[in-house]
């Protein structure tokens, strides 16, 4: 007797087949099933099926998850009353958003110190707020996770008021805050985001100021 041994086999009852090697169809096709039976939807169904499955194997950390592309857009904020906090607004020159280090640097075209104090009501204090609309590509932006809890219909409401296109939130940021390097009160200078098969990702704030008070 040969000592070959089988890597497919299946045991004696046929209960239990095991699969060590590979299984080869000749006609490139599961048994009983022909080139007639793939149809657009069996393929739409399956592609929607395999990437559900994926996202789950994304959220359960199985796999690494999807890494968000962020980008700024500016923010009008003409609520009234809301004027000092636009004026604050007014005074970014520039944002970049490091999509590497998720770093969010707010460039000024004066010091904090010029700004104006707005008082944000809801225990968010009187600081030297401004805003900026930022956007990872997820529309509508209640697919998004900001610490650990869903944007909200509200978000959506605020960003449309700020004229800032579908798929992008308002961070309002105490400039005063961030620029001190003050994480002590309600607004802080981080956030993280979280959304359906994406990594979690937290982003810092960065306020820079010009060297001089050329706008005194």
């Amino acid at each position: 007797m040969s000592d070959y041994n089988a890597r497919n086999y299946t045991e004696q009852g046929g209960e239990v087949t095991h699969i060590g090697g590979k299984i080869v169809y000749d006609n490139g096709l599961m048994p009983n099933m022909s080139t007639a039976d793939v149809t657009s939807d069996t393929v739409a169904k399956v592609r929607t099926s395999l990437n559900a499955l994926i996202t789950n194997l994304k959220n359960a950390g199985l796999m690494i998850g999807d890494a968000f592309t962020m980008q700024y857009a500016t923010v009008t904020d003409s609520v009234a009353g809301h004027a000092d906090r636009q004026y604050n607004t007014g005074k970014i020159s520039s944002v970049a958003v490091d999509n590497d280090e998720h770093i969010i640097t707010i460039t000024l075209s004066d010091k904090v110190k010029n700004l104006k104090d707005f008082e944000a009501g809801n225990g968010w204090g009187k600081h030297k707020w401004l805003g900026v609309g930022l956007g990872v590509g997820i529309s509508p932006i209640t697919g998004i996770y900001y610490n650990g809890a869903a944007l909200s219909a509200e978000d959506v409401t605020e960003a449309t008021q700020c004229d800032l296109d579908a798929g992008y939130f308002v961070r309002w940021v105490a400039a005063d805050l961030v620029l001190a390097g003050n994480n002590t009160e309600k607004s802080v200078d981080n956030f993280t985001l979280w959304a359906d098969g994406y990594a979690e990702t937290t982003y810092k704030l960065v306020i820079v100021e010009p060297e001089d008070d050329s706008e005194e």
